[in-house]
């Protein structure tokens, strides 16, 4: 018999698990998440898509210069709280977020918006001619200005993120299937879903949100007009008393020469160990990024076993900055990510009842609660619910 939804969302990670969460709040509705789960082996023979969701430590922040970026996150972060509450999981942890840098024009740029924002908000914050000593550990050297925001940021476990809306959707009556969808046709008003391991099922609307992912399967009526960029971060590992020593450093973009790097505080990760995280600009002119151009490509950069040049450059940028740290080990995690052509994210209507939302562009993950309620609002809806944000700054952009 083949099963029916009102609403299948494709795609079980950030963005599609953000969605689901939201659409089971409302009442009377039957709803699909579709996708695979996080892999206990980054395999590339053995499938055929990976998400970007698989870390404990993402910068967030509502401090942004950009109006679709700043209403994005701070809705997000207003909305922990409550998903902490009816999951049980911890998501966010407000440690604060700090620009630190030197006489640049991105830096200066960026401080003098990040300036002017916090005074809008009435957001409380210090202004640092240097920082030696100002947090445990971190000592870098080359530092003219600082700005530090103790408050709305931090980071968040982005796979708690999916954990816990997962949580609380399937609580709230989610059906979860970790299946891959082949095709998707219409058929007298209803959607046919095929998944990969032969089922059909039926939905009356559809949400796609499948990443890096969303141009190989054919899911939108063209090829969307993004960049695969792979993306390559470190891991420091450090002992439990540098932990605690540590433990009050903030999230940081780190930008005293470009391309910058960000770093990531102290967090204890799944297997019991604490690491300092370092990535670089979000950007394909910083040394260890490139553009993957097919689906192997993508696949093979998920599952590489090394990266040379990222372990090179980020261990150098390591004993720069915590020079008095020892790293017990290090590790390198490969994801990539959707770069759109406007630089937001693509969230809009395909046609009548088909719905996506893709292209994070490396910096959604502070905002995927708030683009999960947008996409659900918006589908059940059959219009536009994005509230102050427009429509058209989100258009789905396709390659000629």
């Amino acid at each position: 018999m083949v099963e029916k939804y009102d609403v299948c969302v494709i795609g079980a990670g950030t963005f599609g698990s953000c969605t689901a969460y939201h659409l089971s709040q409302k009442a009377g509705l039957r709803i699909c998440l579709l996708g695979p789960g996080e892999p206990i082996v980054k395999d590339s023979s053995s499938r055929s898509v990976f998400g970007c969701h698989y870390d404990e430590g993402r910068i967030t922040r509502t401090v942004s210069s950009k109006k679709t970026e700043l209403i994005l996150a701070l809705q997000s972060t207003l909305g922990y709280p409550k998903l902490e509450a009816e999951s049980g999981i911890k998501v966010f942890t407000e440690v604060g977020y700090a620009l630190v840098g030197a006489e640049n024009d991105f830096f200066n740029g960026a401080l003098e918006a990040s300036i002017s924002f916090c005074d809008s908000q009435s957001l409380p914050y210090e202004l640092l001619d240097d920082v030696a000593g100002r947090w445990e550990g971190f000592d870098p050297q080359g530092v003219e200005k600082a700005l530090f925001v103790p408050v709305k940021g931090g980071h968040i476990s982005i796979r708690n993120l999916v954990k816990a809306t997962q949580k609380v959707a399937t609580q709230n009556g989610v059906v979860r299937k970790e299946d891959i969808v082949k095709s998707i046709t219409k058929e007298d008003g209803t959607y046919s879903i095929e998944l990969e391991n032969g089922e059909m099922i039926k939905s009356g609307k559809v949400c796609v949100t499948t990443g890096s992912f969303t141009g190989f399967f054919g899911l939108l009526p063209g090829i969307p007009d993004i960049k695969l960029m792979g993306h390559t971060v470190m891991k420091f590992e450090i002992d439990e008393e540098t932990f605690e020593r540590c433990k009050a450093l903030p999230s940081l973009i780190f930008c005293t020469e470009i391309p910058y790097i960000y770093i990531l505080p102290p967090i204890r990760y799944p297997n019991g160990k604490y690491y300092i995280k370092l990535g670089p600009s979000v950007c394909f002119d910083n040394p260890v990024s490139r553009e993957l151009l097919s689906h192997q490509e993508v696949l093979d950069y998920y599952c590489q076993k090394d990266h040379p040049v990222a372990r090179e450059y980020f261990t150098k940028k390591f004993n720069l900055l915590f020079p008095s740290i020892n790293a017990v080990s290090t590790e390198l995690d490969h994801c990539v990510m959707a770069m759109t052509v406007t630089g937001r994210q693509y969230i809009g209507f395909v046609k009548p009842g088909y719905f996506a939302a893709f292209g994070g562009n490396g910096v959604s993950a502070k905002m995927g609660l708030e683009i999960g309620r947008i996409v659900a609002e918006s589908v059940v809806a059959g219009k536009w619910m994005g509230g102050d944000l427009e429509e058209t700054d989100f258009k789905i952009i396709y390659k000629d």
